[in-house]
């Protein structure tokens, strides 16, 4: 059984985004509207993927190890913006909740 944690109340939905995790790292496409995002909520939805946040790219075989179905919660700004997901197999499907406000 899932669980979902709720964020501080003072955080507001800013965006959404479907993204294809596929052989090549890619990041999150932030949006731009003049608030800050401070948290992303996203789900894996299909396939194993890797993750890292240090600024480095993730790969293949370097990495956090996302597993389809899983469920992750990024809550730090610059992890947030350094995050790079590549796909383990074949192509993935995220789907990403971004969330700002508050100081």
């Amino acid at each position: 059984m899932a669980s979902i944690r709720a964020f501080p109340t003072y955080y507001s939905p800013l965006g959404f985004q479907k993204l294809t995790v596929s052989s090549s790292p890619v990041g999150f496409t932030i949006p731009d509207l003049g608030v800050p995002v401070r948290a992303v909520i996203f789900t894996l939805e299909t396939n194993d993927i890797r993750m890292k946040v240090d600024g480095g790219a993730a790969s293949a075989t370097d990495g956090l190890l996302i597993k389809a179905n899983d469920i992750v919660e990024i809550l730090n700004v610059t992890a947030i913006k350094n995050c790079s997901l590549m796909a383990v197999g074949a192509d993935a499907t995220v789907q990403i909740e971004y969330f700002g406000g508050g100081a």
